[in-house]
């Protein structure tokens, strides 16, 4: 018998979460906070083996979604050639991802994807409704209730659902409506953004960061970049895109923090500041102190950005992704927002979706589920976290946090995480 499945957020891994339910015969309708589609700016995404498995169970446009890199390339200071190391990793815009997602969930029509695939036998219903803002939860023995605002009409409205999956992101709504008990954290430094195209760049810094994801480190920051399609999905060489991200040190409340989220209208913002706002002068300074402690394939990217964008690096650990008996469900960054080092947020989505078929089918239950991911979360933080000290920390920092992963191992080998 086929449930009613409401998915709060309508980004990708609420996208991951509504086609799935839609393949197995649910009604989903995603309800969306922002009005219109969703922008992408030419964002890069980075996924791994069960975003994979999730597109090969799943997606039926026969479009390629991504590049295949599987290795790393190391730059130290002005050295640009130090070592290569093996690393599999699936590298491709967000706004590629999200139209074969839209192609495959409501039969969106876009650039990347024109002739989106019909429906598949025993296909729910799909909607993906915009401008509509969740303010409450009512859960009884048989349904819950979300009640919500059509910000278009400004009015509210409710759906009775079975199910309930919060992936709303880093600032979850239904996780607070849950009271999910959550800790929020600075990391203590922002990531500088930008993605330009390789026509910009020199023939012999394409060739350099082709075929690998490229490192490159100075004195307690790092920068990596790697080539994504466009959002239209051309893979060719000369329209190709490169996507780099520079993690910056600065400390939380400070006149620096200040004076980098300030933007070009006079707006201070709390977390990000998007293309187009930063100011020039905040660029050109932070840039024009790295310039000259990076090696030239990176000084050229930099310096062939003028219109990046900044976002403070922030953790948000929840324990616990089931509520009232596995009916509302926490997903992506709802859970646990990553840190971007590894490029693991659409990767987490994607495992949470692959593994809560088991409890869709009854073989675990949402309480086992929920420790599984629990660990799949923390082991990921932890990883993240010894990079993040080797780019940007202390020697004692780097040290103490292989240490605290060692324990984690030890402990999830001997049963007790």
């Amino acid at each position: 018998m086929s449930k009613t499945v409401i998915i709060v957020g309508g980004s990708l891994a609420g996208l991951i979460h509504g086609l799935q339910h839609k393949r197995l015969g649910n009604n989903v309708i995603i309800l969306e906070q922002e009005s219109g589609e969703r922008h992408s700016h030419h964002a890069g995404i980075g996924f791994g083996i069960n975003a994979q498995e999730f597109l090969r169970k799943y997606d039926l446009t026969g479009l390629t979604p991504a590049f295949a890199s599987h290795s790393r390339r190391w730059a130290y200071y002005t050295r640009p050639n130090v070592m290569n190391t093996k690393g599999s990793i699936q590298l491709t815009s967000w706004g590629l991802l999200n139209s074969i997602l839209r192609a495959n969930f409501d039969g969106l029509a876009s650039a990347a994807c024109p002739n989106p695939p019909p429906a598949a036998e025993g296909d729910g219903s799909a909607t993906y409704l915009t401008g509509k803002r969740v303010t409450a939860l009512q859960c009884t023995k048989e349904t819950i209730t979300v009640n919500y605002v059509d910000t278009h009409a400004d009015r509210p409205e409710s759906i009775e659902a079975d199910l309930v999956i919060g992936a709303d992101g880093v600032n979850s709504t239904v996780r607070q409506l849950v009271n999910a008990p959550v800790t929020k954290r600075y990391a203590g430094y922002v990531a500088w953004r930008g993605t330009i195209s390789e026509k910009l760049v020199s023939k012999e810094t394409v060739e350099y960061l082709s075929g690998h994801v490229s490192l490159q480190f100075s004195k307690r920051t790092y920068l990596l970049c790697y080539i994504i399609p466009t959002d239209t999905g051309n893979f060719e060489p000369g329209e190709r895109l490169l996507n780099w991200v520079w993690y910056y040190n600065v400390a939380d409340d400070s006149p620096e923090m200040t004076d980098i989220f300030t933007d070009v209208t006079g707006r201070l913002h709390h977390n990000n500041v998007s293309r187009g706002l930063v100011r020039s002068e905040v660029w050109e300074r932070c840039r024009a102190e790295l310039l000259p402690r990076i090696s030239g394939p990176f000084q050229e990217l930099l310096q062939k950005t003028s219109n990046p964008f900044v976002t403070k690096i922030r953790d948000a650990i929840c324990t616990t992704a089931s509520f009232y008996d596995g009916r509302v469900l926490l997903v992506g960054d709802a859970y646990t927002t990553l840190r971007p080092h590894l490029g693991a947020a659409t990767e987490q989505a994607a495992f949470h979706s692959n593994t809560l078929e088991t409890v869709y089918h009854g073989k675990k239950t949402p309480e086992e589920w929920s420790s599984g991911v629990g660990r799949f979360a923390q082991r990921i933080i932890l990883i993240n976290k010894i990079i993040a000290e080797l780019g940007t920390g202390t020697v004692f920092s780097l040290l103490k946090s292989i240490l605290f992963y060692v324990v984690f191992l030890i402990k999830l080998k001997f049963g007790r995480n």
